[in-house]
């Protein structure tokens, strides 16, 4: 198994080189002045950066303490839940608004995929959706869609 977990790793360290190499021919500028190659170019050093923690640690792991991800514990109807309510938030976004989706599927997630209790679900649903205001609208000044609600 760690066999197989190097040699795709290495495949993403590969690929994070293309992408650094092709963001710094398209030309990232620089953060006060960005120009289309920067985010690219972040996206790929993080990618290489954590492909290579992910192949020094297939070193280090023995097979007793590997987790398998398709297991017989696999939680199959949460996954696909998951899945589909991303789906959902995407299509209704509009419709609904930005603010009022992020709390209904924010509080989704807690309550029935992360089995919180509904005091944490709807603190965290609330600090979620007002940290992604805060961020998206107040400092990045970037309008989302009302909705058909109007907040």
């Amino acid at each position: 198994m760690a066999k197989y977990d190097r040699i795709s790793t290495l495949f993403l360290v590969g690929l994070a080189l293309a992408i650094c190499v092709e963001s710094i021919r398209v030309g990232p500028g620089s953060l006060s002045n960005p120009k289309p190659g920067l985010i690219p170019l972040g996206c790929g050093l993080v990618l290489g950066i954590l492909s290579l923690i992910v192949f020094a640690m297939t070193f280090k792991e023995s097979q007793d303490k590997r987790a398998v991800l398709w297991g017989p514990g696999t939680r199959w109807a949460k996954l696909f839940l998951t899945i589909f309510s991303l789906l959902g938030y995407a299509f209704l976004i509009d419709l609904l608004g930005f603010h009022f989706i992020t709390f209904v599927w924010m509080s989704f997630v807690c309550r029935w995929i992360g089995g919180m209790r509904w005091k944490t679900t709807v603190i965290t649903s609330v600090i979620t959706t007002f940290s992604s205001y805060l961020l998206f609208e107040h400092f990045l000044t970037i309008r989302f869609s009302k909705g058909i609600l109007g907040f």
